[in-house]
């Protein structure tokens, strides 16, 4: 503010010197008319800079309100094993699965997270090749995968956008469900899982009620779906099914015993009141 001031008053000074040193013949609406045409400008621009910079130091004025009761504790370290986590997908079991994207590979480790874990390679190359090999689980290669979900069987399903493909991880080894096939140029076309063509920016997620696999294409801006086999979705309520038949054959049974009580104290009494 002080600068703006002193600026301000070094202008009204040369145009006061310019206004007393002008020459004698010359007339006053001259001297006022040029006096004029040069302080004005100069007062509006500086009134202009204080407007400015008033508002600037509102808008830098902090607005955060913090809640208490949270900690923060780190209960994986990465880096001392040389992994790198970037989407984690809880399991079934309570398990946990660690995307390392940069080494393109898939980890599974125990729910009890300590700074002494150690995760298993589920997939991928423990030297950190990448590539697109399906295959057995050890021998498969991913390129960056960004995305992870599972099936109520416990299938993974990963995001492999550098292939621009979506792998399938099982029990049985590694497979290619859908794109892939033009890794090199991607691309927004449906169709048989051999010929889509996806964007390099995806992610997946596994839904239950519909037994399908949503895949957010970002780079197409688009929500797309794969429907998954019936048996990896039904898997979860395989271990019910047989408890559901055995209750309704024991309900059946019991209202079955229950008639032939009924109709044999009927009998009885029947026979007690002809007696009679």
């Amino acid at each position: 503010m002080g600068k703006q001031f002193l600026l301000l008053a070094l202008i009204l000074h040369l145009h006061f010197a310019t206004l007393s040193a002008a020459p004698s013949n010359s007339s006053p609406a001259k001297i006022v008319s040029g006096f004029l045409s040069n302080a004005v400008p100069a007062f509006t621009k500086w009134v202009w800079s204080l407007k400015a910079t008033t508002k600037t130091g509102v808008l830098s004025k902090s607005m955060m309100k913090f809640e208490s009761g949270y900690n923060v504790e780190t209960v994986f370290d990465g880096s001392k094993l040389g992994i790198e986590p970037y989407a984690v997908e809880v399991l079934h079991n309570g398990e946990l699965l660690i995307l390392d994207s940069a080494n393109s590979n898939l980890y599974r480790i125990s729910s009890s997270l300590s700074l002494y874990s150690r995760p298993k390679l589920v997939a991928g190359s423990a030297e950190g090749y990448s590539g697109h090999v399906d295959g057995r689980l050890r021998e498969a290669r991913m390129n960056h995968p960004k995305g992870i979900t599972v099936d109520d069987r416990g299938n993974i399903y990963v995001a492999d956008t550098t292939n621009m493909a979506i792998r399938k991880i099982s029990d049985s080894g590694v497979t290619t469900i859908a794109g892939g096939k033009w890794s090199r140029g991607g691309g927004h076309v449906d169709g048989p899982s051999e010929e889509a063509k996806f964007s390099d920016d995806f992610d997946v997620v596994y839904v239950g009620s519909s037994c399908s696999l949503l895949v957010v294409d970002r780079g197409n801006q688009a929500i797309r779906e794969i429907p998954l086999h019936f048996d990896d979705c039904a898997y979860r309520y395989g271990s019910d099914f047989p408890l559901g038949i055995a209750m309704l054959v024991g309900a059946g049974f019991f209202g079955y015993m229950l008639a032939l009580l009924q109709r044999r104290l009927g009998a009885i009494v029947e026979s007690q009141d002809v007696s009679a």
